[in-house]
């Protein structure tokens, strides 16, 4: 009786420590939310599966400090991985080189995105040219081809809006991408904002503002070409600007209307009600609400028939195929669209009538980002290394 009441014991103890082992090796699931990892001077660093989120309030120069101390590890880390190992020694790049296009980007930024990156030099333990080169890890390889696509009304059965895109760059930046960190200001003056970039990257290349406008970029090079201009503030910035100073769409309007861009870009924006794309180039730009009302899809050529511009199968990024294949995907789930199926469209790969490139070429899909910018929530993918992860900016903006 005593052996087998031993028996039983040790399977219900077996039982209990695999059972416990099962939960610890599940992934984090999105209901479990954000967890704090460490604050500094009323800035704080959370984590939502491997994805690094701050927090950040005050001046700018103070939310600088804070993103220095919390990530201070992670920007030493880059520096070294990218700027000393990969770019210097790899690509041979030369320091004073990329110090020289570094600069080239930082000189014209407005004085309070200076601050934040002087801010994250008292505390980071990078002095503040080696911010400035990290900061400009983008402009030192070339641009690659990204996708983006929203829907609304019908496509989502009148559901909140939603928007979605991949962000594909070259070979080593897939790596670089394991240091995407989502960064919300709460400045003491203008609109809380977050935008998802590299570690040490202060401007926006995908973002979203409390009052709910999102913003994306796109390269324009497959129509706007290689035209640029060295004295204008970077079209980069003046997006970080515009996610800081404007709280809807047209306000936002009023900016493209007033500001010319250094290189030949698209930008998706949405608001909780619809979808607009610009086509911008450095001498003009069009604005379309996408070929059919309720959907719009943009990847790297300008679509707008009053341009005049007609693309062959050949473009480069295979911008025409990815564009047609999103099209088709909206179109096959027209009132069905959901952050659940538009997970599914963005990890449709292009072989199988998607838009993300395959794993292993030499242009890979780095990242992707789903925004639903009515309820203030975001999702997260790095592809071989984060599967989708959620956020709740809501949370952390204040006003």
């Amino acid at each position: 009786m005593h052996a087998m009441l031993n028996r039983v014991l040790i399977l219900l103890f077996i039982l209990l420590i695999s059972a416990t082992n099962c939960l610890y090796a599940q992934p984090i699931p999105e209901s479990a939310g954000i967890r704090l990892i460490s604050s500094f001077e009323g800035g704080k660093h959370y984590r939502s599966g491997k994805f690094n989120i701050l927090a950040l309030h005050g001046s700018y120069h103070q939310m600088g400090r804070q993103y220095g101390y919390l990530l201070s590890g992670e920007l030493k880390s880059l520096y070294q991985n990218a700027v000393v190992e990969y770019f210097q020694k790899d690509k041979g790049l030369s320091a004073d080189a990329m110090k020289k296009t570094a600069t080239s980007l930082y000189q014209f930024y407005p004085q309070r995105f200076k601050d934040i990156i002087t801010g994250m030099a008292e505390t980071s333990g990078l002095s503040l040219d080696e911010h400035i080169t990290l900061n400009a890890i983008e402009v030192y390889g070339s641009m690659s081809g990204c996708s983006g696509i929203i829907a609304w009304g019908d496509y989502t059965n009148n559901k909140p809006l939603i928007a979605g895109r991949n962000y594909d760059w070259f070979d080593k930046y897939v790596e670089f991408a394991q240091t995407l960190t989502v960064t919300v200001f709460n400045p003491d003056s203008g609109i809380p904002n977050a935008i998802i970039t590299f570690t040490g990257v202060i401007y926006a290349t995908t973002g979203l503002n409390a009052e709910g406008i999102y913003l994306q970029l796109n390269n324009g090079l497959s129509s706007g070409g290689t035209l640029s201009y060295s004295n204008r503030v970077p079209a980069i910035v003046s997006l970080l600007a515009s996610l800081n100073d404007y709280g809807s769409m047209d306000q936002l309007d009023a900016f493209f209307n007033t500001t010319r861009t250094d290189f030949a870009f698209i930008i998706n924006a949405a608001d909780k009600s619809r979808g607009i794309s610009y086509e911008w180039a450095p001498f003009e730009h069009r604005r379309r609400s996408g070929e059919t009302e309720g959907l719009l899809v943009a990847t790297n050529h300008f679509t707008d028939p009053s341009w005049g511009i007609v693309l062959h199968d050949n473009a480069g990024f295979e911008t025409v195929r990815r564009q047609e294949n999103l099209l088709a995907l909206g179109h096959k789930n027209k009132g069905k669209i959901n952050v659940k199926i538009m997970k599914e469209i963005l990890d449709t790969p292009m072989n199988d009538g998607g838009a993300t490139w395959p794993i292993g070429g030499s242009i890979r899909t780095a990242y992707q980002i789903i925004a639903v910018p009515d309820s203030l929530q975001i999702w997260l993918k790095v592809p071989g290394f984060q599967d989708w992860t959620g956020v709740e900016l809501k949370s952390l903006f204040r006003k």
